[in-house]
């Protein structure tokens, strides 16, 4: 599988984050583009574009938000101790506040995503939703964060 490149989308269905069901009520986050595809360098090199879409009960929508190739990375790990252990939370948090995913265990395999996703970091619009869950989503959850990770590799250190 390759990396993500200058403005064209992955060619990886499985490169994209998908919460809840996709044909019902869900969360997508799929990358699209490396903001800044020539550089090379940590801080600059691992800012990600990604098409956002929300089905949450009456609630439609779609945004481009910009999100780290770290953020994908840390958020799969926590997520693996989540499934691991079926109790507590992980987290998924972006840098600019495009996005929040917590996701809380109850260590009976039941799980809750709660979602806050905005139309623009500064001042834009907010939409929260809470997503509800089985254990049996996670393994498709993990899968999916081991191809963005792969697709989308952290560049360089910090």
């Amino acid at each position: 599988m390759s990396s993500l490149s200058s403005d064209r989308p992955t060619a990886d269905s499985e490169a994209r984050l998908v919460i809840g069901s996709p044909g019902g009520e869900h969360l997508v986050v799929e990358p699209t583009s490396r903001n800044y595809p020539e550089c090379t360098d940590y801080w600059d090199g691992n800012w990600i574009r990604c098409a956002v879409d929300v089905r949450a009960g009456g609630f439609r929508g779609a945004v481009k938000a910009d999100m780290r190739a770290e953020e994908f990375v840390a958020f799969r790990d926590a997520l693996r101790r989540l499934y691991d252990e079926l109790a507590g939370e992980a987290t998924f948090e972006t840098m600019e506040h495009w996005l929040r995913i917590a996701i809380v265990g109850d260590g009976r395999g039941h799980f809750e995503a709660k979602c806050e996703l905005r139309d623009d970091p500064g001042m834009g619009n907010r939409l929260t939703f809470t997503l509800a869950f089985d254990q049996t989503y996670l393994p498709s959850m993990l899968r999916q964060l081991d191809a963005i990770v792969e697709t989308c590799p952290v560049i360089g250190r910090p």
